[in-house]
């Protein structure tokens, strides 16, 4: 990990609720990430679902006319999922819904993520 993108997401994973943070290419691979404990789940199968994700609410909103998602939400019982558009990449963050504040989720994304996209 590059100096940069770990100090910007060692920043965000400081965020009460924050368990992990992955920076996905549009083509479904993982450029970087950091999480809070171990996770136990395939990450490259996860990046890949993801762009699918991404790929859907954006086809969606160009059917409705509502144009590209700035963040996609995914509400889980217990947990959060945010997916923003970084131009080439996505930047996803996994929050524990039960210590996370979603707004503040969002202020975070909304902040570092052009700090991300200077540094990549």
């Amino acid at each position: 990990m590059s100096a940069p993108i770990q100090r910007i997401l060692s920043d965000m994973i400081r965020t009460p609720g924050v368990t992990a943070i992955f920076v996905i290419s549009k083509e479904g691979f993982i450029i970087e990430k950091v999480s809070a404990g171990s996770l136990s789940v395939d990450e490259d199968a996860v990046a890949a679902m993801l762009t699918a994700v991404y790929g859907s609410t954006t086809q969606l909103g160009g059917e409705l006319g509502l144009g590209k998602p700035e963040i996609t939400t995914l509400e889980y019982p217990e947990h959060y999922m945010l997916v923003h558009d970084m131009g080439e990449n996505l930047l996803v963050v996994l929050a524990d819904r039960n210590r996370a504040a979603l707004g503040r989720l969002r202020y975070e994304i909304k902040k570092h993520a052009p700090q991300i996209s200077n540094v990549l």
